[in-house]
């Protein structure tokens, strides 16, 4: 009747930022963090912390801030910028992360050229921004398309019924996706 009794969902503040390339988003991660030592990445997929672990390995020999998801929590994160460096493809699966982890506001780095994006028509937006003369060293924000990536991640919510785990995005949603 008034909801009284309901659990109000707490909402977290999502940013996005989208480069081109999965190439350049990599070599941001490791620029970034030269600037800020504070930063800690997160990955949802082995393969992409494997690729950031190889861009970092040649550029410093210094512990290289990234993690799982399994292995973040509060402790290992207290007082560090979070970044995530990609999406999950389960809207739901984030925001159980976010509000374990008790953040309010999350940044979340993608390219273009990843496979959540290449599902959704991520090619029609890297031709834009290059018919646009955008740089492709410049990421994109904009709550429209965290709007859309959020709606993006509900459409493929309803199409998966038992989850199957994956190394990474490719293979999450040829196995989730693809009958």
């Amino acid at each position: 009747m008034f909801n009284l009794f309901k659990k109000k969902e707490s909402t977290v503040n999502i940013i996005d930022k989208i480069w081109m390339t999965e190439a350049v988003k990599l070599q941001t991660l490791v620029d970034e963090w030269k600037k800020d030592n504070n930063i800690v990445y997160i990955f949802w997929f082995d393969d992409t912390f494997r690729k950031a672990e190889s861009v970092f390995a040649k550029e410093t020999t210094e512990t290289s801030p990234l993690l799982t998801t399994s292995e973040a929590t509060t402790s290992t994160l207290k007082d560090k910028n979070i970044i995530f460096a990609e999406h999950y493809p389960l809207q739901q699966k984030e925001k159980e992360l976010y509000q374990k982890l008790g953040l309010t506001t999350v940044q979340v780095w993608s390219a273009l050229n990843e496979p959540l994006f290449l599902h959704f028509g991520g090619e029609k937006i890297l031709q834009l921004m290059k018919q646009s003369g955008m740089a492709e060293t410049e990421a994109v924000e904009h709550k429209m398309l965290s709007k859309s990536i959020q709606n993006a991640q509900q459409k493929i919510e309803t199409k998966v019924l038992s989850e199957q785990t994956a190394h990474s995005q490719k293979d999450w949603l040829e196995k989730n996706l693809h009958h």
